[in-house]
């Protein structure tokens, strides 16, 4: 597996505004350059003090229906994050200020396919320093009813991923054996789904204000109603995917291991962060050495431990 090692964050300030999955409200977003050693921050600038939410698994106050984020200093929250999060871990951004004027970031098409092009547009540049590498050292599973998660150590990073749902989902199993951005360029135009009877109960919920044909894919009756369908046979279990890669943004670090994921979901994504960083021994943070010529994981002398 060969690995660009240098952190990276975003050439230049990316602008754009959208309705919220939930909330239904509109919010306007900018993606700001930050210097080495950032990580990824949220900031509410329609809050005048202790408006900065780090992109921290630890800072997770609800993982149901969408990842949310808080402040708890200020209780100040921004939530529906996870499409936002893929689309810079995907184009191996490490660091990253995201300023937004409202609660829940836009859900724009449903997947992370305009975030992504507006990075890429704007294009992405790299900095004075080493990026940081989670090693997975033992096996690591939670359980969360039916979904279940387990991480384990490797050399590359790997997925298996199984879901399963009633028709017209039914039971579907995809494998990647790739560098991360080279799966999210596989899944990143993915978008949410939901059954047409679950959007009467989320409404009743306050939530699902501003879903819409447009933003997600709505099945009632065993079939899709989007016009033109699906992008491709593998949509629904590639946007769980999606989301589990979103949602691992908030460890912080590049991940190097192997994920088995039975139908996942936000709260057991949370779970299994909690339990790689519950103890040090089922860790290692790692980076480059300057004076390595190799780019290969393999290669005894590429890494240094940092913790």
């Amino acid at each position: 597996m060969i690995l660009d090692n240098l952190q990276k964050t975003i050439a230049k300030e990316v602008n754009f505004s959208g309705v919220g999955l939930h909330n239904g409200k509109i919010c306007n977003v900018k993606l700001l350059p930050a210097a080495v050693n950032t990580g990824i921050i949220f900031k509410r600038v329609d809050i005048s003090t202790n408006n900065i939410i780090p992109a921290d698994f630890k800072f997770i106050s609800d993982s149901k229906l969408c990842t949310t984020l808080k402040n708890y200093g200020n209780d100040v929250k921004v939530y529906t994050v996870e499409h936002l999060l893929a689309a810079i871990r995907g184009n191996d951004i490490d660091n990253i200020c995201i300023e937004c004027n409202s609660e829940e970031i836009p859900v724009l098409d449903g997947s992370a396919q305009k975030f992504d092009t507006m990075i890429k547009n704007e294009g992405v540049v790299k900095q004075n320093e080493y990026k940081k590498y989670l090693l997975i050292k033992k096996p690591i599973t939670v359980r969360n009813g039916i979904s279940k998660i387990t991480l384990l150590p490797s050399k590359s990073f790997k997925i298996n991923c199984t879901i399963n749902f009633p028709t017209p989902i039914g039971k579907q199993n995809v494998s990647f054996d790739k560098e991360l951005t080279e799966i999210y360029s596989k899944v990143f135009n993915a978008r949410t789904f939901c059954f047409f009877d679950d959007i009467e109960k989320m409404k009743k919920n306050g939530l699902a204000k501003g879903g819409s044909l447009e933003n997600a894919i709505v099945i009632k009756n065993k079939k899709v109603l989007n016009t033109g369908g699906l992008r491709n046979n593998y949509e629904f279990i590639y946007h769980k995917i999606l989301d589990l890669l979103g949602d691992l943004t908030l460890s912080n670090y590049n991940l190097v291991g192997s994920i088995i994921a039975e139908c996942p979901g936000h709260e057991t994504n949370k779970l299994v962060m909690e339990k790689l960083f519950s103890s040090f021994s089922n860790y290692q943070i790692v980076q480059k050495r300057p004076e390595s010529s190799s780019n290969n994981i393999e290669n005894n002398n590429f890494f240094h431990s940092t913790v």
